[in-house]
């Protein structure tokens, strides 16, 4: 009678991280700052990175071309050859990492954050007739940074967490007596709704301060947020990205020098300018907000992040 050895699979566990993806060189180590953080709350889990937009990927995939330019300005090999989410879960999967947490590093539930979540589901619904053979154990989907709808995590209370973090610029608009604007991408067709209940947060809790969040797609854009400033006397404004990263839209949107930016519409309103250039991944306190999610997702999940690797049976 034939006995036959009792098969089993390698059962490693890995974070992706699913940003949306920058061409700016300079706004990369905001991104490394947040697996960084990740890495620093949830040591000897392996941490990757990968882009959620198609265009910023395409950019990466011309510039391989000459990769040797790319690498000697500081690029890390992994951002010039950075992955979408499937090449890169394809490759988590191929290394026996069958526990997978996808951390988006997106600021809000958007469409990047809608595509995402149909992808991770796809992959859920996986079955195979063996479950040995099963190509995931879990794959599962952790929120973005200003939280989404569910019961689990009151997304007011993730809005709440990120607002805490601005007392610097709050400071920085008080010492110029300026109106603080933030920026950030909105969407033209996606509901930003929760882009206005960050202000009125942020306002609640910085009493004093004149706080305003445009939009470069969507609404409030920029037409709306001058008037608003300067309909209330304010000749100077603090512009800053509410971006994970200061990238093409921070620097070409919002700093550019052409009066259809954020900073030539102002400046055209009569009003002074101070931009602080950067991206809030660069943030240590915002980074780790990621750390946070990502121990939540593998509370909820029942999966532990700190014990040795499993075995798929």
């Amino acid at each position: 009678m034939s006995k036959h050895k009792k098969r089993s699979q390698i059962n490693k566990k890995a974070i992706l991280l699913a940003h949306f993806g920058t061409t700016y060189p300079s706004a990369l180590p905001s991104l490394e700052n947040i697996r960084r953080q990740v890495r620093a709350r949830i040591p000897g889990i392996e941490v990757r990175h990968c882009f959620t937009s198609n265009m910023v990927r395409n950019i990466w995939s011309a510039r391989r071309r000459d990769p040797q330019r790319w690498l000697a300005e500081g690029v890390a090999d992994e951002f010039l050859n950075v992955q979408g989410f499937l090449g890169a879960i394809g490759n988590l999967q191929d290394g026996n990492y069958r526990t997978i947490i996808v951390q988006p590093t997106h600021m809000y539930h958007g469409e990047q954050f809608e595509d995402l979540k149909s992808y991770v589901s796809a992959l859920q619904s996986i079955r195979t007739i063996k479950r040995v053979w099963s190509p995931f154990e879990k794959v599962v989907l952790s929120r973005p940074a200003l939280g989404t709808c569910g019961v689990e995590h009151d997304y007011t209370e993730d809005i709440k967490e990120v607002a805490a973090l601005f007392d610097d610029d709050v400071e920085r608009a008080r010492q110029l007596d300026a109106a603080l604007v933030y920026v950030a991408h909105g969407n033209d067709f996606f509901s930003s709704g929760v882009f206005r209940e960050t202000g009125d947060v942020m306002r609640s809790r910085y009493p004093g301060a004149q706080i305003h969040i445009g939009m470069i797609e969507g609404r409030p854009g920029v037409e709306e947020i001058v008037a608003e400033v300067t309909g209330k006397g304010c000749t100077t404004v603090l512009l800053r990205p509410f971006m994970i990263t200061a990238g093409d839209h921070a620097h070409n949107d919002i700093a550019d020098d052409d009066t259809g930016s954020w900073k030539g519409a102002f400046e055209a309103a009569g009003c002074r300018v101070e931009i602080r250039m950067e991206g809030l991944g660069s943030d240590d306190r915002f980074a780790s907000i990621f750390a946070k999610r990502i121990l939540e997702t593998a509370e909820d999940h029942g999966i532990d992040l700190f014990s040795a690797s499993d075995k798929i049976d």
